[in-house]
């Protein structure tokens, strides 16, 4: 069925909805705060409202606390109505924006024209990512996989396409308005330990965070501590189960209210998730992470939802220097709002797909990732659902 034009907003509470068969509660009831709330009343006097959530009354009175409108609302005493008040004062929220792999720079023996490095001797750091920019620019934090080493090192790598990029390229984040990296991937040590080391150094010179097998990270915006996670998942084994139980637990004991899980794994040109992938997921949410997205298939792949949980298998190439021109340039940008509440307790606000291109032209690559419009748009978002059909709860459900 085609998708309306205008960009997908909704819950992951929704979808939760559709697998329990919730129903709307018939009376107010008294929530764990001590509100009393009318989940029916509220639903019936904003039809947009269930259709954008669902008619789960939890998440319904979620909506009502952090957008609650002047009309409609169903405290039923003045006490109760000033509670939710504070509440509505007290919480916080986060937006982060996840994308692909990002190759600034290329691989030994790349030849010919039409390079990343040419782009950047042409337009400098400034280019890149300047029609994203006002996306990064207006969410909280932006992650994105970092494929290749930024380094002085030459590749030492012994494989057909060991990636680099020059330690200057690091402008290119910064302009792009990207505040963490991830380094966990095929291509982190092509330049040896020496390399990926002075990359490490590259970033935190320049204010980029990175993660990437042990190295964990966090940042705080709004009041609100978010950890981030890297980890490699080519198969699934004690050893990096006990690590990403490990690493998840010591950013919970770190006090970050959101974790932020980003593998890398799958196989390469294949629009399906694996079993591998798949279980690496499953299990990060069952340790405690609050959304866990994927790379390296250099394709897109499916969305699910697990345990009320966003699961996005490969969000493919971003701005990618190792390919001249793929000849599949979709990707998307997956943006997510979290609410936190003054017990530090982290729920899902609206999610976002912003379908994209790695190009601003079909005819090679430019290397200017570009959101798309109109039918490329649906393409993309239909593209998107069918991937989804795997799983037993789909983001498109």
């Amino acid at each position: 069925m085609k998708k309306s034009k205008r960009e997908i907003l909704f819950t992951v509470a929704a979808a939760a909805m559709l697998a329990n068969n919730m129903t709307v509660c018939a009376a107010p009831e008294r929530m764990a705060d001590g509100t009393i709330f009318d989940a029916a009343y509220y639903a019936d006097t904003y039809p947009d409202v269930p259709a954008e959530v669902g008619t789960d009354p939890l998440a319904l009175y979620q909506h009502y606390v952090s957008f609650g409108r002047s009309e409609g609302r169903s405290a039923t005493d003045p006490a109760d109505a000033e509670q939710v008040s504070r509440m509505q004062a007290e919480v916080r929220q986060l937006t982060i924006s996840f994308a692909g792999d990002c190759t600034l720079g290329g691989f030994k023996g790349q030849g010919g024209g039409n390079l990343w490095r040419d782009y950047y001797n042409l337009y400098g750091n400034d280019y890149f990512f300047k029609n994203v920019r006002e996306i990064f620019d207006q969410d909280d934090i932006t992650y994105v996989n970092l494929e290749g080493a930024l380094t002085p090192y030459k590749q030492v790598a012994e494989k057909k396409y060991p990636i680099k990029g020059e330690p200057e390229y690091v402008g290119a984040l910064q302009s792009g308005s990207i505040e963490v990296v991830n380094l966990a991937n095929n291509h982190t040590y092509d330049c040896g330990q020496a390399g990926y080391d002075s990359c490490r150094q590259i970033l935190e010179d320049h204010g980029i965070a990175y993660c990437g097998e042990l190295e964990t990270c966090t940042l705080e915006r709004n009041g609100i501590r978010t950890g981030f996670i890297g980890l490699n998942c080519w198969s699934m084994n004690n050893a990096l189960t006990k690590k990403l139980q490990n690493l998840i637990l010591e950013l919970r004991n770190n006090g970050c209210n959101i974790i932020c899980v980003m593998f890398h794994g799958g196989i390469e040109r294949e629009y399906e998730s694996n079993a591998v992938t798949e279980s690496f997921a499953h299990r990060a949410i069952d340790y405690g992470a609050d959304i866990v997205v994927g790379a390296h298939p250099h394709v897109v792949q499916g969305i699910e939802v697990y345990q009320g949980k966003i699961i996005c298998y490969s969000l493919g190439n971003f701005s990618f220097g190792a390919n001249k021109n793929p000849s599949d340039k979709d990707t998307f940008i997956f943006q997510q709002t979290f609410f936190v509440d003054n017990s530090g307790t982290a729920s899902y606000g609206q999610s976002k797909i912003i379908p994209c291109k790695v190009s601003s032209t079909d005819i090679k690559n430019d290397y200017c990732p570009t959101p798309q419009t109109g039918e490329e748009y649906d393409r993309i978002m239909q593209k998107l659902a069918r991937c989804s059909l795997r799983y037993p709860v789909s983001y498109f459900e």
